[in-house]
């Protein structure tokens, strides 16, 4: 397939994972980790858990590894997913830091072979961030040591990357990259304000929120799609003016009430028309991921609907990753200019087919077409 120019962009920490499906809980009992969380820790620490990890019997896990980190996650599911769906083909690009090491030179490859324009900054004398995917009664439990991947700043962001996201349609940010590179987040904001990109930003970790509440309370103002699950809406919740809610529901309009903010640094007379015009419409939109409970979806211009996720026809194997997912069909739906419950149920249909795999990569089988997913809803 012919391809185009990157219709997508995306700023994230881009890992090296290693998924571990545990017999029982007694190494995340002895690490102090509970079951479906996530969490950062320092090299030491992070090498203590892999020795355990390497010492263990009666597990299986890959030693090769594959790519991860939530917005390369997601990257690399619309890679595979729109693969089968246009021509020309979509294509995307992913901004982040690397080390100079065995481990970003293998990232770099198997991310380049799916499509996927990377453009990593390479940090010299430092490692590639690296993540342990620990899988338990079909939850995944994830340690990170970041890494080069906690590094960036506003002066790597070349002229020619200005030009690339200037054109793309949608940026996607997770609270990750947020969280240790602000300034350059900022940046991006005022660009895609500017250049009437889309702005996509994941509340990530709530975790994240005891160090950066007032941060990502004030980035939520200023982007056009908030996506999380129900823990991390309530997280932002409690930061601001949203802790008088009566239940997720009513948190997810009032979200949606604050609109998209403007930048005080941006003169209306320099904002060009948006990418997406029917966005324009609908406002702010929030999606809240609820595990196999129904997705809430809502906009500012728009009346709040839930949508049942799909039952996997092969059972859950691995969680990991199943947001990320969820964010690539999604995404997919918004860059086709769909309905918000048409971009709903690509994302459910994406989370579907990576929960019935060992970790987060592209599936072997080609994905349904936007209307075989569509039909698949409608008779579900």
């Amino acid at each position: 397939m012919e391809s185009s120019s990157p219709v997508l962009a995306a700023f994230g920490n881009p890992l090296w994972d290693l998924c571990v499906s545990l017999p029982n809980n007694g190494l995340l009992s002895e690490f102090g980790l509970a079951d479906d969380s996530s969490t950062e820790v320092t090299a030491p620490e992070f090498e203590s858990l892999l020795r355990s990890v390497e010492s263990l019997t009666d597990i299986s896990y890959s030693k090769k590894g594959c790519p991860g980190g939530a917005a390369l996650n997601t990257i690399r599911i619309f890679q595979w997913l729109v693969g089968q769906q246009t021509q020309p083909k979509l294509s995307s690009v992913f901004f982040g830091s690397i080390g100079d090491d065995e481990n970003g030179k293998l990232l770099t490859k198997s991310v380049s072979s799916v499509g996927v324009d990377v453009r990593f900054k390479i940090r010299s004398g430092q490692l590639t961030g690296s993540a342990i995917c620990l899988i338990h009664n079909d939850l995944r439990t994830l340690v990170a040591h970041l890494g080069a991947a906690n590094v960036y700043f506003p002066q790597d962001i070349t002229q020619e990357d200005s030009s690339i996201i200037a054109r793309v349609k949608v940026v996607y940010i997770e609270n990750y990259f947020f969280s240790h590179s602000p300034s350059v987040v900022w940046d991006i904001v005022k660009l895609c304000k500017i250049q009437g990109v889309i702005i996509v930003f994941n509340l990530s970790g709530v975790y994240l929120f005891e160090k950066h509440a007032a941060d990502i309370a004030s980035l939520v103002k200023y982007v056009d799609i908030v996506v999380g699950n129900e823990s991390e809406f309530v997280a932002l919740a409690n930061t601001r003016e949203w802790k008088i809610y009566s239940d997720i529901f009513d948190l997810a309009n009032k979200i949606c009430a604050i609109g998209v903010q403007t930048l005080s640094s941006v003169s209306p007379g320099d904002i060009k028309p948006a990418k997406l015009r029917y966005l324009e419409d609908l406002g702010k939109v929030t999606v809240v991921t609820r595990g196999h409970k129904p997705i809430l979806c809502a906009a500012e211009g728009n009346p709040l609907f839930s949508t049942p996720t799909l039952n996997p026809k092969f059972g859950v194997k691995d969680t990991t990753g199943a947001g990320d997912a969820f964010v690539a069909g999604f995404l997919m739906g918004i860059i086709h200019e769909l309905p918000l419950s048409q971009c709903v149920h690509l994302g459910c249909y994406a989370s579907t087919e990576i929960i019935q795999q060992i970790g987060c990569s592209p599936p072997e089988n080609p994905p349904l077409t936007i209307e075989e997913i569509e039909n698949n809803f409608l008779n579900h």
